[in-house]
């Protein structure tokens, strides 16, 4: 049996995931965004909906959390600020139809083979920046499509904010 493929822009998906996270993670009663929360922290994916696309196919939108470069106590608050001011500042981006800067996965990098489950990987290249305890941290959306099944993963990672505050030094000098 052949796979269909439906081809989403870059902007028309980022939109989806930021509806999405909104809906999920936002809007979910409290109970229910604490147990996704501590799931998430644990390392578990979580299926958070299943999209219907134009041609009649479906896909399972998985999530994920990477807290591997998060400052600080991590926190349900601060989880959910973090999401709360990823997805503000990516509707913001997307209202304003700013160029949406892409990161993709590497391949082939110091004679390595990138792993299968990263082919295809992006990152949308807006952070939601937060302040807790004086520890910055910044919030990225990165997205997995599964090559062998009808699966993308929404991957929300933590990344050196670090690296943003030496670009802010460098652009006012």
């Amino acid at each position: 049996m052949q796979r269909k493929t439906t081809n989403l822009g870059n902007e028309q998906f980022a939109t989806i995931a930021v509806n999405l996270l909104h809906q999920r993670v936002i809007e979910a009663d409290r109970a229910t965004a604490k147990r996704m929360f501590r799931e998430l922290e644990e390392g578990k994916t979580l299926a958070i909906t299943r999209l219907k696309l134009e041609d009649g196919g479906m896909v399972r939108i998985d999530l994920t959390l990477d807290k591997a470069a998060y400052n600080g106590e991590f926190r349900f608050s601060t989880f959910r600020d973090s999401v709360l001011s990823l997805v503000a500042h990516l509707s913001d981006h997307l209202r304003a139809e700013k160029p949406l800067v892409i990161y993709h996965a590497l391949e082939n990098q110091g004679g390595a083979e990138l792993d299968d489950n990263m082919r295809g990987s992006r990152l949308y290249g807006v952070g939601g920046p937060t302040v807790h305890d004086d520890h910055v941290n910044v919030m990225m959306l990165g997205v997995r499509p599964n090559p062998e099944q009808p699966v993308v993963t929404l991957l929300l990672s933590y990344v050196d904010p670090t690296q943003f505050q030496a670009q802010e030094a460098s652009s006012t000098s």
